[in-house]
């Protein structure tokens, strides 16, 4: 019985969970596929190891914390909070007019 009341809700979970993960996938896959045309509009390659960098830091960084803030506030406001902020970073790197800028 018990079982039948948690089955449906699984699938919403597994799907955002993947919609999720499949955001982080195509932005890290956009990111190093267009890098070398960013640097060369923005110029400063030598801040070219940094974008990875910053990247896969704050990556790591926002993983415990968004961890936390799941147990604390509950995982559906969690990460719709988690997909506003990546929203709204993709939307300022994509009107950084520098590299230090990008990678802020």
């Amino acid at each position: 019985m018990m079982l039948k009341s948690i089955q449906p809700t699984r699938a919403p979970v597994v799907a955002s969970v993947m919609m999720s993960m499949a955001m982080i996938a195509i932005e890290a896959t956009i990111v190093s596929t267009a890098m070398p045309q960013i640097v060369s509009q923005l110029g400063g390659l030598s801040y070219y190891s940094w974008v990875f960098t910053a990247f896969l830091l704050t990556q790591t960084a926002t993983t415990v914390i968004f961890g936390k803030l799941a147990d604390l506030h509950g995982r559906k406001p969690t990460v719709l909070a988690g997909i506003s902020i990546f929203l709204t970073g993709s939307l300022l790197c994509r009107i950084a007019h520098s590299m230090p800028e990008m990678i802020a």
